[in-house]
């Protein structure tokens, strides 16, 4: 019994020591861990910001852009009638007379309908805008939980590690 004494005493001692590296490792590690998501988070909400300015930007842009087109196209429009009003006087056709109306009309339905096309690919261009934008938002939230869960089963490990190595005594 007497010497069964002084072996648990060096195994405890090797144990608190144990403990102590495994602490010291634990808040090490920790620690870095937690440095190396704050600094993802850091990137990300950066990147995140930066992507929104670019987004703002392009949807100015096409803006800018759809606004000018629209006013090409209603000065074509004018140019178009202006034509077909002088084509038809110069054929003795009067301006109220319906044929002549009828082609005027159909320069108008055929204006519109090329500004109703400009429309819904300016809206899906805005719509891929926008996704474009989740889609990097989500991505941010997957990578930052991929990271927290990678620590979690490296930690966990770590601990296993000690755990193992203290079930020898």
């Amino acid at each position: 019994m007497a010497s069964i004494i002084p072996v648990a005493a060096q195994a405890l001692a090797l144990f608190q020591t144990a403990n102590t590296i495994a602490s010291v490792f634990d808040n090490s590690e920790e620690k870095s861990q937690d440095l190396a998501l704050s600094q993802l988070q850091q990137r990300q909400t950066l990147d995140q910001r930066q992507a929104a300015q670019d987004a703002a930007a392009k949807k100015a842009e096409l803006q800018i852009q759809s606004e000018k087109i629209e006013s090409e196209r209603r000065n074509s429009l004018k140019r178009a009638v202006a034509r077909q009003r002088a084509a038809t006087g110069g054929q003795g056709i009067s301006n109220g007379d319906g044929s002549s109306e009828a082609v005027l009309l159909g320069l108008f339905e055929e204006s519109d309908a090329e500004r109703a096309t400009r429309e819904r690919l300016d809206k899906l261009k805005s719509q891929s805008i926008d996704q474009s934008l989740l889609n990097k938002t989500s991505v941010n939230t997957l990578q930052r939980t991929q990271l927290a869960e990678r620590q979690k089963l490296s930690s966990s490990s770590d601990l296993d590690d000690v755990s193992r190595l203290l079930s020898v005594f």
